[in-house]
Formats: C-alpha cells, structure tokens, sequence
C-alpha cells in the first residue's frame, strides 16, 4: 500500500507538470508510455535481489510498478525544459528521411533501453554485481555515449538527473519512508544499501539521478532536436 501511495503522488506530479506544459506533453506521453513497455525488462534486472521482499520469493509486478516508472520516464524526459523553460528545435541540415518518425522513435528507444537492460544483467550475472547497481552502471553507460555523441545536451541530461533524483527522494522520504516505515523495510532490505540518505537507500537516489540523467537527453538525441 505504502509503494502505490508513492507511486500514486509520482502520477499526480506527472499530470501536473502535463497539464502545466502543453510544449513538452507528445515527448512525455511517449516516453511514459516507452517506460511501461520496459517495466517487465526493468524489474526482471531489479528481481535477481532489489525486490525479492521476501527470502527466495521470486518479486511480482503490480499496477504500483507500472504507474512509477510510466511517472518516473514522463517527468525524466521533460523536468528539465520545464524547469528552464527550454524549447526544443529541429537540428538543421538533417541528413535523415524518416518514413514513419513515430515507429522509427518508439523502435529505437525500446532497443536502446533495452540494450540498458541486456547490460545490467550481463554485469549481475558476469560480474556479480547486485542488481541496483548494474542498472546504476549500464545507464550512466549510455548516458555518457549520448553526451559524447552530443555535447548540446550536457546540461540537459546533468539537470534532469539532479532533478529527478531530488523529486524521487522527497517524495519516498516523506511519504514512504516517513508514512509506511514496515513497508519501506521490508522493499529496501539491508542487503541493498549501506548507506542511506534520510532513510532512503542512496542507491535509489543514484538510480533516479541515473534515469533522469539517460532519459532526459534520449528523446532529443534520437529526433535530433536541440535546446533553444
């Protein structure tokens, strides 16, 4: 109850910021609606250790899941141009014909974050890495090969990090953390983190500063579109 709770208020932060910003909504929607497709994808890296709440109980996926990260991707993608107001434009002398930009953009994403995926549980299985932290590793992975490819988006992507991972904290220490403490022990096991900021794992700040951080510049990285 106390995750669908957090889960609910990430939701009412990502229709206000909707409502707020008719600019930004098609990229929110779309990165929103990218992010429920790879929940499944997501939560099979998270289930090797992050989620199993119970000792060798394999973890399930509930509506809570689905409406965190479908919030978490839409606000990710667009907290930053909402923030500081950025617009964005189409980078000129584009060499690229797209028949179909709409199944180019949703192919492309689902096999970048996928490949996200492919690499965090190549680093739990390979490297015996806890699941948190490969999901950590292999976006700041892809992260940084969208800012080497593309330097305009630096600021973009280190804005929407520090933001999404500011919004994800607040809203699981005050809500969760504070309001369900049984429940916020029994989904962040001791063996998930030794270091906790107010109560919250740091590896979940540093996996939303991660998400924020990857999914922020991804949407203008494939479309070609630049800040203004």
């Amino acid at each position: 109850m106390g995750f669908l709770i957090t889960s609910l208020v990430m939701f009412v932060v990502w229709l206000a910021i909707l409502l707020a910003s008719s600019n930004t909504r098609r990229e929110q929607i779309i990165m929103s609606i990218v992010g429920v497709v790879v929940t499944p994808g997501v939560l099979l890296v998270a289930s090797q250790d992050y989620r199993s709440i119970i000792a060798e109980s394999a973890a399930t996926i509930g509506i809570e899941d689905f409406i965190f990260i479908f919030s978490l991707f839409g606000i990710a993608a667009v907290i930053y141009q909402v923030a500081f107001g950025k617009r964005l434009h189409k980078i000129k002398g584009d060499r690229i014909v797209i028949p179909d930009p709409s199944a180019h953009l949703l192919t492309h994403l689902i096999m970048v974050l996928g490949l996200w995926a492919l690499i965090s549980l190549v680093l739990v299985h390979v490297f015996a890495m806890a699941s948190i932290q490969a999901l950590i590793i292999a976006g700041l992975f892809i992260g940084v090969y969208i800012i080497a490819d593309r330097q305009d988006l630096l600021l973009d992507a280190l804005f929407s990090g520090i933001l999404t991972a500011s919004l994800v904290f607040l809203v699981e220490q005050l809500l969760f953390f504070r309001l369900f403490p049984a429940g916020a022990a029994s989904l962040w096991q001791e063996s998930v983190s030794i270091f906790f900021v107010g109560g919250v794992p740091l590896e979940e700040i540093l996996w939303a500063g991660v998400v924020g951080f990857t999914i922020g510049p991804l949407y203008e990285w494939l479309r070609r579109y630049e800040m203004g």
